[in-house]
């Protein structure tokens, strides 16, 4: 599905559709965990429970393969 970046005050945006954050189980006004591979530009949303909950070994292998790939530049 094609969005259009949109300026949100100083900031841009994407409008995703309800029918999406339903399914997910999103509601209004829930925080979310917002993650960017820069390896492979890519975005991931998970609502705060599921990253607060998720596999710490994972998230500290990330973390580290993160500030590896930062240092190299790439």
């Amino acid at each position: 599905m094609e969005r259009k970046i949109v300026k949100v005050g100083n900031s841009m945006g994407i409008i995703i559709p309800s029918i999406f954050l339903e399914e997910l189980g999103f509601s209004y006004g829930e925080l979310v965990d917002v993650d960017y591979n820069k390896e492979l530009k890519t975005l991931t949303i998970r609502s705060k429970e599921t990253a607060q909950d998720g596999n710490n070994l994972e998230q500290i292998i990330k973390r580290i393969v993160d500030k590896y790939l930062k240092e190299k530049g790439l």
